[in-house]
């Protein structure tokens, strides 16, 4: 009795979890008219009638939305888990297939073994309120090289820019964890709040979350700089902490570092 009581709440949780985004979503997509105007936007310099959003460390976006065609970038995560020892790597690369549409190649270490095949696909949607605002999706597959199996994100993705200093970006969706049968979902929120101290450097900080079957919940907070050496490098440092269902915490050293043509 009690484990069916149980099961009742949780999918009571997930429901109003799924329900609540759902909302957000949609009060978040209906006032916003599409601009087609394009402007340069670089990963270190902001756009001149886009709004400039800085990207997060750990779930970063492909270029920032409203890429033009031919926007090139390669950029390399990278995670130390101060607990354990362990310490995952990630390079990739990022182009702009055509304007407000970009494509991605990530492939995922762990240690010094290739774990993982991760591509992604990310569009802008368009813009609203004066430009300060801006929203796009994103889809992302892995192939996980060990287990030989596939999942697979669906994200809708919305910034804003409040003042000429302060900005945020939310990514809100679903995760199906290995495409099988025997695959579950789970939900995505991340976001991701940015002041802009000078046009060089920016602190920020971004909080990840996944919540998945039975009431399990993981989440990454990251206290994070970014400093934009020139129109092409960039670099982002973090150091913050993750934990899952409430257990041991695990605190993270992270860092990236950005290369735009």
């Amino acid at each position: 009795m009690k484990k069916k009581i149980q099961q009742k709440q949780n999918l009571l949780k997930q429901s109003v979890f799924f329900g609540y985004l759902s909302c957000l979503i949609l009060v978040m997509s209906f006032p916003v008219e599409a601009d087609d105007s394009h402007s340069e936007m670089d990963t270190a310099v902001a756009g001149s009638n886009l709004p400039h959003i800085p990207e997060p460390m750990v779930f970063d976006l492909v270029r920032p939305l409203g890429v033009r065609q031919g926007d090139l970038e390669m950029n390399v995560l990278s995670a130390h888990s101060l607990r354990s020892g362990q310490a995952g790597w990630a390079p990739e690369i990022e182009f702009g297939l055509f304007d407000n549409f970009a494509v991605e190649l990530e492939m995922p270490f762990d240690q010094l073994s290739l774990s993982d095949y991760k591509v992604a696909a990310q569009g802008t949607l368009g813009t609203g309120f004066n430009n300060r605002f801006i929203h796009g999706w994103q889809m992302i597959g892995y192939h996980d090289r060990k287990e030989q199996k596939y999942s697979i994100d669906g994200l809708y993705i919305a910034g804003f820019r409040w003042n000429s200093a302060i900005s945020s970006l939310s990514m809100m969706g679903l995760r199906r964890k290995n495409v099988e049968r025997d695959g579950h979902f789970v939900g995505l929120f991340n976001n991701s709040w940015f002041y802009d101290y000078s046009e060089k450097l920016t602190l920020g900080i971004e909080m990840n979350n996944e919540f998945s079957r039975e009431s399990k919940w993981h989440y990454l907070l990251m206290p994070q700089i970014h400093w934009n050496f020139n129109n092409h490098v960039t670099v982002q440092l973090g150091a913050g902490f993750s934990q899952t269902d409430g257990r041991q915490t695990d605190w993270l050293g992270t860092w990236r570092m950005i290369y735009a043509f």
